[in-house]
């Protein structure tokens, strides 16, 4: 239930899930409650915290009627996301980790992007901050595969063939039209892991319009704790990636798409087999690599 509400809709919905991040997340809510722009309505769904996250919510919600608390048991990002996606009620969406903060202007040069070339997602760089070693490294979250021909403008998604499936899944650094989320029923898969590689082709590949800022206007962290999957979990890969491969399939996009596919899923599916601790599953994930791709070895090297 969301505690409190406004008759004027907000233009931007931030969405949070919230798992057990009480040493990050004042300084996240703070992030986005310092906006230059104003208009927004912060969504935080609290996935079943046993920390002192909760509280923390309750608190900020005290201090600014934008936040707002959904509560659910224990499911996981992905439902957490889709509960926040189906209660937003701005005209556009971002998605973001509750470990992670905002640059001031950021949803107001996402905003004006999207509003300004009419895009159904729009894209910014973002730096990363190593959770363990406590530095900064900027990182433009692959936008350095656009040419400067894409700037300042919007561009179709075709017109990125070519690097499609090296550009990031993340959804965090993207702003999204609700409606076109909505019209296109795209939401995050329950249940399995890696499911922002599918929620990312299927929006991806459906909007009109796309578009991006080269400023990097977030701080993610990286080295979580929280965020770390283990072995067996690598495993839903294949499973992600056949899902991938049927939604090609139905968009009539998959012989267009093929030879650039099935590359980055064989690089993919290798990288993440180098990191790989468990025996039992690295056999597992052998048979399937096998499955997929009969007589060839998983080159590490």
């Amino acid at each position: 239930m969301i505690v409190t509400d406004s008759i004027k809709p907000p233009r931007v919905s931030i969405i949070l899930p919230v798992y057990n991040t009480e040493g990050c997340l004042r300084q996240c809510l703070d992030s986005f409650l310092a906006q230059t722009f104003d208009d927004i309505e912060i969504v935080c769904v609290n996935d079943g915290s046993t920390d002192k996250s909760l509280k923390i919510i309750e608190e900020y919600m005290k201090k600014d009627d934008r936040v707002k608390l959904v509560t659910q048991e224990h499911q996981g990002k992905a439902q957490a996301a889709n509960k926040g996606r189906y209660l937003a009620r701005g005209e556009y969406i971002c998605f973001f980790d509750s470990a992670d903060y905002a640059k001031p202007d950021m949803i107001d040069k996402l905003f004006k992007n999207a509003k300004e070339y009419e895009t159904d997602i729009t894209m910014c760089s973002v730096t990363l901050l190593d959770s363990k070693k406590m530095g900064f490294e900027d990182n433009d979250f692959s936008l350095n595969l656009f040419s400067d021909d894409f700037n300042e403008r919007g561009f179709s998604p075709r017109e990125t063939d070519k690097f499609l499936f090296k550009i990031s899944t993340s959804p965090i650094n993207k702003i999204y039209r609700r409606e076109f989320l909505e019209k296109n029923n795209i939401t995050f898969l329950k249940g399995l892991n890696y499911e922002e590689y599918l929620f990312f082709v299927q929006a991806y590949l459906s909007a009109s319009t796309i578009g991006l800022v080269r400023n990097s206007l977030l701080v993610h962290r990286i080295n979580d704790d929280n965020a770390k999957k283990n072995d067996y979990k690598k495993l839903d890969l294949f499973r992600i990636m056949k899902l991938e491969k049927e939604f090609l399939i139905r968009k009539k996009l998959y012989n267009d798409l093929k030879y650039h596919f099935e590359k980055a899923k064989k690089n993919i599916l290798i990288e993440f087999y180098k990191t790989i601790k468990s025996l039992r599953v690295k056999i597992q994930y052998r048979f399937k690599f096998f499955f997929e791709y009969p007589f060839q070895k998983i080159d590490t090297k």
